[in-house]
């Protein structure tokens, strides 16, 4: 009995793999653009994939999610979104990234589980607007995100629309980014301020 268990255990895990695989091969067929040795763990989330451009290199790990919203229907919006990734880019688990506006990432930036990186909020903080449904709100953009070569996001970090992050730089887990960041820059807390600088020699 224990060899029958074994056996269709190991015959699940590879109709898992082969399934997942063919999922996989069929999301990489919806981005704009995607780079030689890519590889994408599943399940993953992707809207909008025409909007999005991945370099050689690439590695996400599952859970996560890429959306480049082109349009918004519950406040009948309309954007024209881009997303772009440079090449030998690695996210892991569970990262959200959501763009209406533009979000580049550049080269050799890491990403640890569960970071958030978006350009965009629903609605404001207004009186008008606390009367609407958080998903009626309509979507609105304080900037582009954009984050330099070489940047180190660690696990459970936030970074809002607007900030640049300067190459080189390293933000510490559960960070909440408000605030462009100058390259070579250490940076931890609620909201994130610099620990430390990176003198680059």
């Amino acid at each position: 009995m224990n060899i029958l268990k074994k056996v269709v255990a190991l015959f699940y895990a590879f109709c898992q793999k082969q399934f997942n695989d063919y999922k996989v091969t069929e999301l990489k067929k919806n981005f704009g653009k995607i780079g030689a040795d890519a590889q994408i763990m599943y399940p993953f989330k992707l809207i909008g994939g025409q909007h999005i451009s991945v370099g050689d290199g690439f590695y996400c790990g599952e859970s996560s999610r890429i959306e480049a919203w082109d349009c918004y229907e519950p406040a009948n919006q309309n954007f024209e979104p881009k997303i772009i990734i440079g090449n030998d880019v690695r996210i892991n688990g569970r990262c959200h990234i959501g763009a209406i506006n533009s979000i580049i990432i550049k080269e050799h930036v890491l990403l640890g589980n569960g970071v958030f990186i978006t350009d965009h909020a629903h609605g404001d903080s207004s009186v008008e607007q606390a009367e609407i449904s958080p998903n009626e709100r309509p979507l609105n953009s304080k900037g582009k995100v954009e984050i330099g070569r070489n940047v180190w996001i660690c696990e459970n970090a936030v970074i809002l629309p607007g900030v640049t992050i300067g190459e080189g730089s390293i933000i510490a887990a559960n960070a909440v980014v408000t605030h462009s960041i100058p390259p070579y820059s250490v940076v931890a807390g609620v909201p994130a301020k610099i620990v430390k600088c990176i003198h680059n020699s």
